[in-house]
């Protein structure tokens, strides 16, 4: 395996002989002027690059119409990439544009002084102390899922499951951002909100994987559906903004003892000063992130515990000795649906194998891309100013130099470091993976740009998958399953048949079933 480059703003010295040309890398051969747009399909762009990376190595080169990509899939490099930001790389060029013209320019988007202003901000809202004391919220929404699939057990009807899921990670991040309960679980229709986010969601992606801006001069029927998605959504979110500034004024206490997020943003504010649209694009990115990725983790891990009944026996076990352990302190004669110590989220150690071990083969994120700020150089490979650079995560993060038996669904493979794990979710499980496996996974990105939502996100997947193992057998439909990429990687046509499960001798032992 060729050692990358170092990146040139690392005052790293030039590596020896000259640097190779872009435009001698492989790669697949594409037609005039087009290149090979004609073999594109946005829905399945990181199967595309994947199967390409096969061929052509960890480094190559395709042109989508007038634009030259350079592809990487090769772990060191792909962290140079995202170690170097943002000095030498940046988001997608359109990335910002976009965004700032939709009206939802935050965290995600912002560069350069304006990321590293929002960016401590942001992290303080969403780090581990602030989940504890917002525990109680995803306690409620964890069982108002459970009431949902238990209903559907009954009823003997099949769960859509990323769309329950989206529901429960709308509920949760409603509830922490902003304090009010959008109930989108107890409803037969979802909440408008969540509508208008997915509107938003599948806009964005549409937008960001255009070759050409269309929308900028022809508005199309879709455009016009964005455009009020935004509208309402941005009315909603200014409303949040100033009721919750109305009632921090009447509650001064709420600036030192936040109840949500937006009074924690808030409250971090006072110094920073972010205007009203950033105010306005950070609540925006919080409720588009949260939506998407967790609820498609979630989803791919049902998959794949579905599609391996001995895994999924263990980690059963493990939540039912969870659950059982903390029912001493509940009513007496009713059983446990959702773990209520926060505590006890750090002691699931299978669990949140099957989370990193979903993330790894099935990544909501496979793929990110970049727009090189200055002339630096990758894989012995001069990178000119810019020039797009694509980063693939899952093919180091299965492949077999790093992870034996790479394809196998095995969570096992995270246990050895998890018990050491700290708050919500942590890096420290990687521990027990061997070789170079630590630095081939990647699924929250790195670098200064870290994903400062991965706590939440581990402890909702925490939450649900004890929840539903406790309760219920999974057993998939015989509908295919498959992989469709739009701003994250989904699962299209997963529906699952919940059937209540009845052999829990644990439940008997402890008095509780």
């Amino acid at each position: 395996m060729q050692s990358p480059a170092p990146s040139s703003s690392a005052g790293a010295p030039a590596p020896a002989g000259p640097l190779a040309d872009p435009a001698s890398l492989p790669g697949p051969r594409g037609l005039p002027l087009i290149g090979s747009l004609h073999r594109w399909d946005a829905s399945r762009a990181h199967l595309l690059l994947e199967q390409w990376a096969r061929e052509y190595g960890q480094i190559y080169r395709v042109k989508l119409g007038p634009l030259p990509i350079i592809v990487i899939s090769e772990p060191d490099a792909m962290m140079s990439v995202l170690r170097e930001r943002p000095h030498d790389f940046r988001r997608h060029f359109a990335v910002r544009p976009i965004f700032r013209e939709m009206g939802i320019d935050g965290l995600f988007s912002a560069e350069g002084d304006d990321w590293r202003r929002q960016r401590p901000l942001v992290m303080r809202a969403l780090d581990p102390a602030h989940l504890r004391q917002f525990f109680p919220v995803i306690v409620t929404a964890t069982e108002r899922l459970h009431a949902r699939w238990l209903a559907a057990a009954a009823a003997g009807a099949p769960v859509d499951v990323r769309a329950d899921l989206t529901r429960y990670t709308v509920d949760v991040t409603c509830s922490l951002a902003f304090g009010t309960d959008v109930t989108t679980l107890s409803r037969e229709e979802a909440d408008p909100l969540q509508h208008h986010l997915d509107t938003i969601f599948t806009g964005i992606a549409r937008r960001i994987n255009a070759i050409w801006p269309t929308w900028r001069w022809l508005r199309t029927p879709a455009d016009r559906r964005i455009d009020r998605a935004l509208a309402s959504a941005g009315k909603a979110v200014h409303g949040f903004i100033d009721n919750t500034r109305a009632q921090m004024r009447r509650q001064p206490e709420l600036r030192k003892a936040p109840r949500n997020l937006l009074q924690a943003l808030l409250a971090a504010n006072e110094d920073a000063r972010l205007s009203d649209d950033e105010l306005h694009g950070n609540v925006m990115t919080l409720l588009l992130a949260g939506e998407d990725t967790t609820a498609n983790t979630i989803a791919w891990a049902l998959h794949l515990l579905s599609l391996n009944p001995d895994v999924l026996k263990a980690a059963r076990t493990e939540a039912i000795e969870a659950l059982s352990a903390e029912s001493p302190n509940s009513v007496k004669g009713s059983r446990m649906v959702a773990l209520r110590d926060f505590d006890s989220t750090r002691e699931l150690p299978l669990i949140e194998g099957v989370v990193l071990e979903s993330l790894r083969l099935k990544p909501v994120a496979p793929l990110n891309m970049f727009t090189a700020i200055r002339e630096t150089q990758l894989l012995g490979t001069c990178i000119p100013a810019r020039t797009m650079v694509c980063i693939l995560k899952r093919p180091p993060a299965t492949s077999e130099s790093f992870f034996p038996r790479a394809d196998d669904f095995q969570p096992q493979r995270w246990l050895a470091g998890a018990a050491a794990a700290s708050g919500a979710g942590s890096q420290s499980a990687q521990a027990g993976v061997n070789g170079g496996g630590r630095r081939a996974f990647m699924p929250f990105g790195g670098g200064p740009r870290f994903c400062p939502g991965r706590y939440l996100a581990l402890l909702e997947a925490k939450m649900v998958l004890t929840t539903t193992l406790a309760a219920f057998e999974l057993q998939a439909t015989s509908d295919p399953v498959s992989e469709q990429m739009g701003m994250t990687m989904q699962p299209q046509g997963l529906r699952m048949m919940l059937k209540l499960y009845k052999s829990a001798t644990e439940w008997a032992r402890s008095g509780q079933a």
